[in-house]
């Protein structure tokens, strides 16, 4: 375990607490947490401290990185100020779309610790619990991490171009607007064409887990961490006095203690996934429709032997993924996620535009009562227009999940787009 002096910054600590608590975020940040950070052994007038820094939509006070790869994330609030849980569930979204799996958020007096990326665990300590649980904090120290990052890997790639998107993104924008004759015309076609692409080539390198479904098929659970005297607040729940609690995320009881009360629980390290293992996970029939004709996707599958996948993401990052052996059939897997996921209210006959085909409907006919050229059944009694060149089974694709109110990205062997 890296030796490091915490007893001494808890004693500095609360004494500045006690007697001149910070009053700004600012005064927060220089006075708490970056010493704080150094005795951790990170060293915050760095180059490899990036503050202030834009990940997932999720503002971060600090991204701290080992030999330029990015490996923990800070996040502060002033010490006059709760921890807020609504921004704990951001971090949590920035660290599994990023791969970045450690994280502190903190105001100086409350410490939350998150482990992990498409698995959360968590520990939430105050600033007097600090000392009693360093092998805890050990694993958030420069020499752990550090040591835990080992070579250079793709997922490493990945979490850089999570953390510089939005700089690349302006500084590409930039380019393409100066190399054009009245380029500011289409400054935001540049800006939307070029972030499209960066979103793409994340997702290419990285290797974490890409579905964030549990066991049942929901989506990962949120952070539900409570401090004593309301230290985390969420508008969705009102935490109860009492001692610290933690559990990991995925608890069906979040208000079940699990045996770690005070947070003496030390977060497990994540296992890096593997990038084969991802795949192969949505490479052929990713989810399983059991009332989906088997005849039919199947017949569509023989028809080719590729790997079509399908990435799902809200507002918040990455919630899923489908895939399979043919474009056909990927579009039909695709389709099925999307009626469980907000599609289902859709008024059919539907088409992607009011002059294009009819795509989905009740019956195996477009809106004008002609026959589909290569009707489909799904499992809500629906019809799904399969026909088409792969471009234009990406289209259709793209505009079912625009319908339901996400965003997808076609990979693999749909080839660019």
């Amino acid at each position: 375990m890296p030796s490091f002096d915490l007893g001494s910054f808890v004693a500095r600590a609360a004494t500045l607490v006690d007697s001149s608590p910070p009053a700004t975020k600012q005064e927060t940040r220089r006075w708490l947490v970056e010493p704080f950070l150094e005795t951790l052994g990170w060293t915050v007038r760095a180059d490899s401290c990036l503050p202030d820094r834009v990940v997932d939509e999720t503002h971060l006070e600090y991204v701290l990185a080992v030999e330029s790869v990015p490996a923990l994330f800070v996040a502060v609030e002033s010490a006059t100020e709760s921890l807020d849980g609504t921004r704990a569930n951001a971090i949590q979204s920035a660290m599994t779309w990023s791969g970045v799996d450690r994280a502190i958020y903190t105001n100086g007096r409350d410490y939350l610790l998150l482990a992990g990326s498409s698995e959360l665990d968590y520990c939430a300590l105050d600033l007097a619990e600090l000392e009693a649980n360093e092998s805890v904090i050990a694993t958030y120290s420069r020499a752990a991490l550090g040591q835990q990052l080992g070579r250079h890997t793709r997922a490493h790639v990945a979490r850089q171009l999570a953390v510089e998107r939005p700089a690349l993104t302006d500084e590409i924008t930039d380019r393409l607007t100066d190399a054009v004759g009245q380029g500011e015309v289409y400054a935001d076609e540049f800006a939307s064409a070029t972030d499209r692409f960066l979103e793409q080539l994340l997702v290419t390198f990285a290797e974490y887990e890409s579905s964030r479904l549990n066991a049942d098929g929901d989506t990962a659970a949120d952070v539900s961490v409570q401090f004593s005297e309301s230290a985390i607040t969420d508008d969705s729940q009102s935490p109860p006095s009492g001692s610290v609690s933690s559990a990991r995320s995925d608890s069906s009881d979040p208000e079940q203690d699990d045996g770690v009360a005070g947070g003496n629980a030390e977060p497990e390290t994540p296992t890096d996934t593997n990038a084969t293992d991802t795949d192969a996970t949505v490479s052929d029939h990713a989810t399983d429709h059991s009332d989906t004709d088997a005849t039919e996707t199947d017949s569509t599958a023989a028809t080719d032997d590729g790997e079509y996948v399908v990435r799902f993401f809200n507002e918040r990052g990455s919630i899923g993924a489908v895939g399979h052996s043919s474009a056909a059939g990927a579009l039909v897997e695709a389709a099925e996620y999307l009626l469980e996921r907000g599609l289902a209210g859709v008024e059919v006959p539907w088409a992607p535009d009011d002059a294009g085909k009819t795509v989905l409907n009740d019956a195996p006919v477009r809106a004008d009562g002609s026959p589909m050229d290569d009707p489909t059944p799904l499992s809500r009694g629906l019809y799904l227009e399969t026909a088409g060149d792969i471009d234009e089974q990406a289209a259709r694709v793209e505009a079912l999940t625009e319908r339901a109110g996400l965003r997808a990205m076609v990979t693999g062997d749909w080839g660019p787009k």
